[in-house]
């Protein structure tokens, strides 16, 4: 998946269509472009997403959180 292609267009798009967009950067990735590497160009999309249209997490915290939400609570 290219960051700063699809991923961010798609991110984007469910955005301004009022879901709660969250965007795992370690499972995308994308290629340099003119002067800029590949790790340049990936961290200019996440900045430009990050709070305005998604959150940014990693594969760990997304893995966390899905654990949580899937434990049920142990209240007494």
């Amino acid at each position: 998946m290219i960051t700063n292609n699809s991923v961010e267009s798609t991110v984007r798009a469910g955005g301004d269509l009022g879901f709660s967009m969250h965007l795992v950067e370690d499972a995308c990735f994308t290629f340099g472009k003119g002067r800029f590497t590949a790790a340049e160009v990936h961290q200019m999309s996440l900045l430009n997403l990050d709070g305005a249209y998604a959150g940014i997490t990693t594969s760990e915290r997304a893995a966390a959180e899905a654990h949580r939400s899937a434990t049920p609570s142990q209240q007494a």
